[in-house]
């Protein structure tokens, strides 16, 4: 059984901290057997799934720098 949570990062000032801390505690909620493997396995990939969209829509399109750095 895997519960569809959804992370808003548009919410983060930070959304690449706000990924590596909602990956912390499904790991962390696996290590300590709250979900097991394959919970914690979708979890996971449904995350980067989000993050992923959420990049390509917001981060990855915005005007880069002289030197070809995003602003």
């Amino acid at each position: 059984m895997t519960d569809k949570r959804t992370v808003e990062f548009r919410e983060y000032n930070e959304p690449f901290r706000a990924f590596n801390i909602h990956m912390a505690i499904i790991c962390d909620l696996e290590q300590g057997g709250k979900i097991d493997e394959e919970t914690a396995f979708n979890r996971i990939k449904d995350l980067y799934k989000e993050f992923k969209k959420y990049y390509k829509a917001e981060i990855k399109h915005k005007d880069k720098d002289d030197q070809g750095y995003y602003q």
